[in-house]
C-alpha cells in the first residue's frame, strides 16, 4: 500500500526524522505461494544498514527496535532473484506489517509487462497517462527519478516494454507510476517474468474540499486468491443518532428522489455517500485484477468503518 507520512519532511535538501521506534513484520513466499524459509534479510534506512534477519520454515520474519522513517527491505536466496520492498514505519510503538512477498525464480525470463489504467469512479479507460517505471516492488518515487517509458493508449492500455521504449526490462517485480493531470498519482506493483498481462491501476480524480474517497484494490495472483471482493462501509445516519451499512445494491434515498441503478446514501443536495464503481466476476475484464471506489462528499462529525 501508499502511505503518507506526515511526520517526515524534507526542506531545501535537508531531510527529519520522527522520534519513536517500531516493529516490523512479514512473510516471504515462493512465486507459487508456498513459504520460502531461510531468506536473508537486510533493513535499510535512509540508505544505511540497521537490521538483518533470516526468515523461518514459515518464511515469516520480525525485528523490534526499528528507528521511524522509510525502510527498504531487501529480500536474498541463492537459486532467486533479489527483491526490494519500501514501506514507512510512521508511528512510536507502531507493528508494520509488510505485504507478503513472493521471489521469483533466477529462470525467469524477460517478457513484456503490461495493463490498463482505469477511472476509479466512472471505470473509463484513460488514454493520455504519462507512465515511469522503477525497480522494487512498492516504491515511492517521481517522475523526476523514475524512467519515463510513454503513454497509456486510447483505450487505456499500457506496456513495457513498447514501440516508445524499445528497451528490454530485466525480470523481477517493478513500480508504475501513472501521472495525468486532474488525478492523483497512482503506483503499482507490475511483475516481468515472461510476458504477464492485465497487471492493471485506477486513478482517483483530484477531490473537492471536505471530500474522501476510498479505494479498494485486489490485484491478479497466481494461484488465485480473489475474484470478486465488495467494498462496505459503515456511516452516520442523517438523523445522527445512529450508523447506516452502505453497500452494493445498497438505494437510500432522504430526500424523496430515488435512483434504482446507483448505490448511495443521500444527506442533501450534494450531499452524499456513494458506491462509484463494483467490480464483479461479469464485470469487463473480469476479476482479478479488480477495484471498487466509494467517496463522501461531505464527512461529517460520527464513525467511519
Amino acid at each position: 500500500c501508499n502511505t503518507l507520512g506526515s511526520d517526515n519532511s524534507s526542506i531545501v535538501g535537508f531531510s527529519t526524522s520522527p522520534s519513536g521506534s517500531g516493529t516490523i513484520e512479514g512473510s516471504v513466499q515462493m512465486d507459487n505461494g508456498s513459504p520460502l524459509p531461510e531468506v536473508s534479510l537486510s533493513d535499510a534506512l535512509w540508505g544505511s544498514t540497521v537490521a538483518t534477519m533470516t526468515s523461518d520454515n514459515n518464511g515469516d520474519f520480525s525485528q523490534a527496535s526499528l528507528s521511524l522513517g522509510m525502510h527498504s527491505v531487501t529480500y536474498s536466496k541463492s537459486g532467486y532473484l533479489d527483491e526490494t520492498l519500501t514501506e514507512l514505519l510512521e508511528t512510536d510503538g507502531e507493528t508494520l506489517y509488510l505485504e507478503t512477498v513472493k521471489l521469483l525464480d533466477e529462470n525467469c525470463t524477460s517478457g513484456t509487462m503490461s495493463g490498463t489504467i482505469t477511472d476509479a469512479v466512472t471505470g473509463d479507460n484513460m488514454s493520455g497517462v504519462n507512465l515511469y517505471y522503477t525497480k522494487g516492488k512498492n516504491k515511492y518515487f517521481t517522475w523526476r527519478t523514475g524512467t519515463y517509458f510513454g503513454q497509456t493508449e486510447d483505450n487505456g492500455s499500457w506496456s513495457l516494454p513498447n514501440s516508445n521504449y524499445t528497451s528490454s526490462i530485466n525480470p523481477g517485480w517493478y513500480t508504475i507510476l501513472s501521472n495525468k493531470s486532474g488525478y492523483y498519482r497512482g503506483y503499482h506493483d507490475a511483475k516481468n517474468c515472461g510476458d504477464i498481462s492485465r497487471q492493471n491501476n485506477a486513478l482517483s480524480p483530484e477531490l473537492k474540499e471536505g471530500e474522501m474517497r476510498i479505494m479498494l484494490r485486489w490485484p491478479r495472483t497466481s494461484p488465485v486468491t480473489a475474484i470478486d471482493l465488495d467494498s462496505h462501509l459503515s456511516i452516520p445516519n442523517s438523523a445522527g443518532d445512529g450508523t447506516f451499512h452502505l453497500s452494493r445494491d445498497t438505494n437510500v434515498v432522504v430526500d424523496g428522489s430515488t435512483c434504482f441503478k446507483c448505490d448511495y446514501y443521500i444527506y442533501g443536495a450534494n450531499d452524499n455517500v456513494t458506491l462509484d464503481k463494483d467490480h464483479k466476476s461479469s464485470s469487463p475484464p473480469a476479476p482479478p485484477p479488480g477495484d471498487e471506489t466509494m467517496t463522501i462528499t461531505k464527512v461529517r462529525s460520527g464513525t467511519y468503518s
